[in-house]
């Protein structure tokens, strides 16, 4: 096979899994290392678990993420011949071929070995509800897998299966096998659930005497605790790592670390990177461990490198989906580039900002610095002047509290602790100056009275 295709052929049942990321992740990244095409096909062919919109959301959670197929679905009505249910007289040409070469029989039920030899005349089936099953042989079948080498099945241990249901669909493996092969797909790339599912589709290769595609089965992502990844130990969807602010690229950084060996001490690359260093032949058989922990300190290291234009977008649509809204964008930026080099994600960013937006809640191990008699001249001081300015600004509250500096004769944290912990709760945060432009007037007043009268 001189052109390279490969696919990425998820189901429209909802959300994109973190591990059908990686199989898109690994394909797209496999054509563009050799001027190959990426194809996107939804295979849809299982109608009861169709969710409406997935397939949209499918494609916008790959595009976020950086993923753009050559080929694939544009309108995802019944004119787009990527959508496997479009496609079905592709299949039912193939049943045909195959009843006709005695590969394949009809079933009237599910006692599918009374009919294993029986032929069926047209007229004997007019009216009648009927399956269709494909005919395993009673010996061995052998195919090489690019990772894991040559893989032998005992298809004895294997019932015929199901290749067109009684509703007129076809199963996953002829849907999966006609368009392939109709695709042009040189490069299976998959996860390694599908490695059992293997030795049918060989079966139907043979059977339709079409040429093999190179098979590469993705070693499995595991929990911690080395279980098949689940959403009851996290996130596994990539909307809602996205939506608690983890960065696309750093998400696809991890993402493609996970069973792959860049042979490198570095752990971080750009998508760029990505493509001129990724190995398919570096990708292990074992299991893959999700380590949240390797992630958070990833996208903190996204996170400290991106300017903070760049991640305004990502923070403002995420305050709001936590009911935070910030009047003036110059402060959401101070906000931004106060928490990115604090934080994992910014969704820890909006949880680092929590003071502004909530009751405040004061740091037990001070609180006897607000019982202080020089906290206490502080606050009387500042609330005094707060109160004689008609707007509030980051400027006018630094004069006032280096005039309080130099009244008191205190500077540094014996003139800044007792403030930032009055209106932030804790001692350490953002610039006092900031806290109190964001806060107002009047919330900043409320909280000064409140830390003036604490102890009373």
């Amino acid at each position: 096979m001189d052109n390279i295709n490969v696919r990425f052929a998820p189901s429209p049942t909802g959300y994109l899994h973190v591990g059908g990321l990686r199989t898109a992740l690994y394909n797209y990244l496999f054509a563009k290392q050799n001027n190959g095409n990426l194809i996107l096909r939804i295979e849809d062919t299982d109608q009861s678990r169709k969710v409406d919109g997935a397939i949209s959301n499918l494609v916008e959670s790959l595009n976020k993420c950086g993923i753009i197929f050559d080929k694939g679905p544009e309108r995802y009505d019944k004119n787009d011949l990527f959508i496997q249910s479009n496609r079905l007289h592709l299949y039912h040409d193939a049943v045909e071929l195959l009843l006709d070469d005695g590969y394949a029989y009809i079933c009237l039920d599910d006692n599918f070995q009374k009919y294993r030899d029986k032929i069926f005349s047209k007229e004997e089936l007019v009216n009648k509800e009927y399956h269709v099953r494909l005919k395993i042989p009673n010996n061995e079948l052998s195919f090489d897998d690019d990772i894991r080498g040559k893989i032998n099945f005992d298809l004895s241990l294997i019932n015929d299966p199901v290749i067109l249901k009684t509703d007129g669909f076809p199963t996953y493996h002829l849907a999966n096998v006609v368009d392939d092969h109709d695709m042009h797909i040189s490069h299976v790339i998959r996860g390694e659930e599908w490695l059992p599912s293997t030795p049918i589709h060989v079966l139907l290769y043979q059977y339709f005497n079409w040429e093999l595609p190179v098979f590469i089965h993705l070693p499995l992502l595991l929990n911690p605790d080395k279980s098949k990844l689940s959403k009851r130990q996290g996130h596994v969807a990539v909307d809602d790592f996205l939506n608690d602010g983890y960065l696309a690229d750093a998400l696809i950084n991890f993402i493609a670390l996970l069973g792959w060996n860049p042979k490198t001490n570095d752990e971080l690359f750009s998508i760029d990177q990505l493509i001129n260093q990724f190995n398919i032949n570096n990708v292990q058989k074992a299991g893959a461990v999700f380590d949240i922990d390797k992630l958070n300190w990833m996208n903190a290291q996204y996170l400290k490198n991106t300017e903070v234009s760049q991640l305004l977008p990502i923070a403002k649509k995420i305050f709001i989906n936590n009911n935070f809204i910030i009047k003036d964008e110059s402060d959401l930026v101070s906000i931004v580039e106060f928490g990115k080099s604090r934080c994992n994600t910014i969704k820890d960013i909006v949880q680092l900002a929590n003071p502004f937006f909530q009751d405040l809640t004061y740091n037990p191990d001070y609180l006897s610095l607000l019982a202080d008699s020089k906290s206490k001249a502080i606050y009387l001081i500042l609330i005094e002047k707060i109160e004689g300015l008609q707007l509030v600004s980051e400027s006018d509250i630094k004069l006032i509290i280096s005039d309080i500096g130099n009244k008191m004769n205190l500077k540094g944290k014996d003139l800044f602790f007792p403030i930032r912990l009055a209106i932030w709760g804790d001692v350490h945060g953002p610039d006092i100056g900031l806290i109190i432009k964001i806060l107002e007037k009047e919330k900043s007043l409320e909280r000064l009275h409140r830390a003036l009268n604490y102890g009373k």
